[in-house]
């Protein structure tokens, strides 16, 4: 329970201070969503473990005590640091040094979240900001006179652009001069996604422009135990007696192999061969064309696996020799990757992992046949999404919504 507790805990940054000190809705979803996933693993415990010890009564007590006593808990502990800080029992006076945009991002956002426990007391800049309304206290020239001056100042904060590199390391000389915290806001904004991280590296500070769960070991771990698990679930529980009979049924309707390959782009773009059930005839059309609606080249079995992705599932296989997962974004031609890659922002960023049977992309409605470069680009943002918010519980809702898909019926499945 321990170990799934931290898990679930670390995937929904549960304990992060940016979100453990903030709306308290977003706190108790979160809350929620682990008690949840305690409540699948303690069935499953007891399940496996059929221990007398442990019955169902344990279940429901353990099940309803962490449901009233950790929202309880973090409620308290939101009201009693709003009241430290209201209090100014532990609030911190700050200094801003720049007023462009990032400094004023971050004052903003200070303003709007008291529960952190900052006080600005203003800003430095070279350029004279009459809007700060008083807290503009002078230039950036002028720093160890304010420190000296001002009532006791905690920290000063620099929020200047990169290039002002001589002005911050005045900054840092002076600070360090005057038993002051020093700390400064990188003015890389417009490369980062919401999910950036953060590392030392050898002794090098490396900022990651995006966070990817699947980069660290032990989820590489977990997810390729569930794409083992269940490619081998449904190549022995479904294909061993389905393929035959499609096998069968191919042959019947049309002249041709059972099985189509195709070389496709892979993760870190290396190419693959992506197995299928052939759903089209023996042609000289040109092999990059998209299937497209009433496309001529499906035959009649064809139409009726492409509509209920009946011919996606030979890529199991692929799935057992490692260069596929169950889910992740759909593979494409390789001419498609090279056409895109120099039209669609980011595209090559979705190749940093192993393609999917199934995507976050194809169940929220962008699959088949892409003509304008915006539904391209559509697909990427989904599939970067992906990347950056993988959890094992978001890989089976996805694969959920494609069976839920394909019983309802998909327009886009051609």
């Amino acid at each position: 329970m321990i170990v799934g507790w931290y898990f679930s805990c670390k995937v929904n940054m549960l304990y992060d201070e940016s979100v453990s000190g903030g709306n308290f809705v977003i706190i108790l979803l979160k809350v929620m969503n682990n008690i949840f996933l305690q409540a699948i693993l303690i069935v499953v415990f007891l399940f496996v473990i059929k221990y007398p010890l442990y019955e169902r009564q344990f279940a429901v007590v353990y099940i309803s005590l962490i449901s009233i006593l950790l929202p309880l808990e973090k409620y308290l502990h939101k009201q009693v640091m709003l009241l430290i800080n209201k209090n100014g029992w532990t609030s911190k006076r700050i200094l801003i040094v720049g007023a462009g945009q990032v400094g004023m991002s971050f004052y903003n956002f200070l303003k709007d979240n008291p529960h952190y426990g900052y006080n600005v007391v203003g800003f430095l800049d070279d350029e004279v900001k009459p809007f700060l309304n008083g807290q503009y206290l002078g230039t950036i020239s002028q720093l160890q006179q304010v420190l000296q001056n001002s009532e006791y100042i905690d920290e000063v904060v620099v929020a200047l652009p990169n290039k002002a590199s001589e002005k911050i390391s005045q900054v840092v000389a002076t600070v360090d001069n005057e038993a002051v915290r020093l700390r400064i806001i990188p003015d890389y904004f417009q490369f980062l996604s919401t999910k950036y991280g953060f590392d030392m590296f050898g002794g090098f500070p490396i900022i990651t422009i995006r966070h990817e769960p699947l980069e660290e070991m032990h989820w590489k771990i977990v997810k390729r135990a569930f794409d083992l698990c269940f490619a081998v679930a449904a190549l022995v529980l479904v294909c061993s007696w389905l393929f035959p009979l499609i096998a069968i049924i191919i042959k019947l309707d049309s002249k041709g192999p059972v099985f189509f390959k195709q070389l496709r782009s892979g993760r870190n773009n290396k190419p693959f061969y992506c197995i299928k059930f052939r759903s089209m005839s023996v042609n000289n059309a040109d092999p990059t064309k998209q299937a497209s609606k009433n496309d001529s080249r499906v035959t009649r079995v064809g139409k009726f696996m492409r509509k209920t992705n009946l011919d996606e599932f030979p890529q199991f296989i692929n799935v057992l020799i490692g260069n596929m997962s169950v889910v992740g974004p759909r593979p494409h031609m390789i001419q498609h990757t090279d056409q895109y890659s120099k039209i669609v922002r980011q595209y090559m960023v979705r190749q940093l992992l192993k393609p999917g049977i199934t995507g976050w992309a194809q169940v929220n409605g962008c699959r088949g046949e892409t003509k304008k470069t915006e539904e391209m680009q559509k697909r990427v943002e989904l599939d970067l999404f992906y990347l950056e918010n993988w959890t094992l519980l978001l890989d089976i809702k996805i694969i959920f919504l494609t069976f839920w898909n394909t019983v309802k019926g998909d327009e886009n499945a051609f």
